[in-house]
């Protein structure tokens, strides 16, 4: 080996070392600051997520770990959290005006999520809510992503229930092709949950829409009046 090349070896390994633990560095760091961040905020989210009742404290807990996270890393996970946070805001607003900008909040972040995972069924359900929220003038942009969250998975159990109960919202926006939609969902979910179906059509106050969409004759109907 020529003099040169035992030169170049001798500072090439500490000079690769050198490289491969920066790169490291700057990969890692981000990362594990973001996740750090995420810590405080998780177990509101599992609350949130099972429709536990979280306080407006506990909500602010969750939504600043989550846009103290985004300082660091863009991830749909974290605009998807944000996103729950915000529309539980807007189902329990006192004021019109504080129910408008949390559904707008919601609609916001749930269309960033898309823009990093487009193929998401929950963000466009959460979208199609917030436009319920927003009033019979956003009907058409709640409709529209209400197909497109069926189109995304067309059995998805956590959100059956939730597509009824928003298909009998903007039943008198939809085309025929929808309407089919709606009844299948309906059917799905007694399919596959009849009996936590009857809760909800009872605890939603959703009984006269069951009889108006399957039929007063019907097997379902049948089922969901049957006493709890």
């Amino acid at each position: 080996m020529s003099a040169l090349s035992e030169k170049t070896a001798r500072w090439f390994l500490p000079a690769f070392m050198l490289i491969a633990s920066v790169t490291l560095l700057v990969l890692g760091v981000p990362r594990l600051l973001h996740e750090l961040m995420l810590v405080p905020g998780t177990p509101i989210l599992y609350r949130v997520n099972a429709g536990e009742d979280v306080s407006d404290q506990d909500l602010s807990i969750l939504e600043n770990s989550r846009l103290d996270a985004l300082v660091y890393i863009e991830t749909s996970e974290v605009y998807n959290d944000l996103a729950s946070s915000y529309l539980t805001r807007a189902r329990r607003a006192a004021t019109l005006e504080e129910r408008q900008n949390f559904a707008e909040l919601t609609i916001e972040t749930s269309r960033k999520s898309l823009s990093i995972a487009p193929l998401n069924t929950y963000a466009w359900s959460r979208i199609a809510t917030a436009n319920v929220l927003l009033g019979q003038s956003h009907y058409g942009d709640a409709l529209t992503a209400w197909r497109t969250s069926i189109s995304q998975a067309r059995y998805e159990p956590f959100l059956q229930f939730q597509r009824i109960h928003l298909g009998t919202i903007l039943y008198r926006t939809m085309t025929p092709e929808d309407i089919i939609s709606l009844k299948e969902q309906l059917d799905m979910a007694y399919q596959s949950n009849k009996y936590g179906l009857r809760h909800y059509v009872r605890d939603n106050n959703l009984m006269a829409w069951m009889e108006f969409l399957v039929g007063t004759e019907s097997e379902m109907l049948t089922f969901l009046r049957q006493p709890v």
